[in-house]
């Protein structure tokens, strides 16, 4: 293991069952790619990084959800980009409200598996840049509900729409413009000193992953970049009104907050409230196989300054398991009792897969 802690034994664990069509492609299977969660009463929600929906399931008996309903935000939100994936990587529920935000990250070209050296060099020389995946929305869970699902054609109606909030859309700066110019930030989204990309997300540039919301406050992880062993996570303060226009709270009247942890150099991967504290789930930031461990930021939520916050500030709560190629802990929520949070994997490992259909997440305690 090198080194590393090993791996808790979770307490239990709930299947997902993911049976109905969403706007994933027809040979792909959601429960593959799954990457975010969140809980709202006995709902789960939940997404896949390759869709531009939200899934939404029901908790029955204990150890399963089902009653899969899927929500296309394509005919319910004012997107950024012409068309593509949203690359949601995370998931907030909070007075019946639902928060996503997309990765915000450039890419490189995957090399095909039996592509020619000269194939393989133009893929590995190409980064490609989404500003779908620019997205920080909120809008209303009636509202889901009442448009119908993915198939629904005619989407909500006008009236309802407006609710719905973007951060940016071109009319105001979104959360790569707000960090564009930042003494810590700013260096992964510029184009590079060959004057062509920025930094792809998986090579250590921005990567948003992991989202929380608590009033007009809202917290966003970042699994890239991690700073000579800190992470970061974006804090904004937003209103209440049609858009989400960040408001100054951070030194010099700037629009954001930076918190850096020291995750024993690791991404941030999700973030969930558990009371005043911020559950932190963290794993690697390259495309690599290691630890995954959450940590507990005590009084997150009460705090009003930025926070430098050493691994003695950070109590691990538990080591989630992982593989080889697989099981990488992606998503967690805290259950309805209080004391239990649910680990959702993408990649998941064929253990993990029930039926057609079904994804196994673990359930784990917590402490106080």
């Amino acid at each position: 293991m090198n080194g590393w802690p090993r791996p808790d034994e979770p307490s239990g664990e709930i299947t997902l069952v993911l049976d109905q069509r969403s706007t994933l492609g027809k040979k792909a299977e959601l429960r593959d790619g799954l990457s975010a969660i969140a809980r709202e009463g006995n709902h789960l929600w939940v997404a896949n990084d390759e869709t531009t929906s939200v899934e939404r399931l029901t908790l029955e008996n204990g150890n399963q959800a089902r009653a899969h309903r899927s929500f296309d935000l394509t005919q319910l939100l004012e997107l950024p980009g012409p068309r593509g994936e949203i690359d949601i990587e995370g998931l907030d529920v909070e007075n019946n409200t639902l928060w996503l935000v997309g990765s915000h990250s450039s890419a490189r070209k995957q090399v095909k598996g039996k592509a020619a050296p000269a194939e393989a060099q133009k893929s590995l020389a190409t980064v490609e840049v989404s500003q779908r995946r620019r997205v920080l929305a909120r809008l209303s869970t009636m509202t889901l509900v009442d448009a119908g699902g993915t198939l629904d054609p005619g989407g909500s109606p006008p009236g309802q729409r407006q609710r719905a909030g973007v951060l940016g859309l071109g009319r105001t700066e979104d959360l790569v413009d707000l960090l564009a110019n930042d003494p810590h930030l700013g260096g992964f989204i510029q184009a590079s000193a060959a004057g062509s990309h920025p930094i792809p997300g998986k090579e250590n540039g921005i990567d948003c992953e992991g989202l929380a919301v608590a009033g007009g406050r809202v917290f966003v992880g970042l699994r890239g970049p991690v700073l000579r062993g800190w992470a970061v996570i974006i804090e904004l303060q937003v209103g209440g009104g049609p858009g989400i226009e960040p408001q100054p709270i951070g030194p010099g009247n700037r629009r954001y907050r930076k918190h850096f942890l020291r995750l024993d150099g690791l991404g941030v991967r999700d973030l969930c409230r558990h009371g005043d504290d911020l559950l932190v789930l963290a794993g690697p930031t390259m495309e690599l196989d290691g630890r995954a461990a959450v940590f507990r930021w005590r009084g997150a939520l009460t705090s009003q300054a930025e926070a430098v916050l050493e691994k003695d500030h950070l109590h691990c709560e538990f080591d989630a398991p992982f593989g080889k190629g697989d099981d990488h802990a992606e998503g967690i929520t805290v259950l309805d009792d209080g004391r239990s949070a649910l680990v959702l994997y993408g990649t998941p490992a064929g253990r993990r897969k029930a039926g057609r259909h079904g994804i196994k997440a673990d359930v784990f305690q917590l402490g106080k």
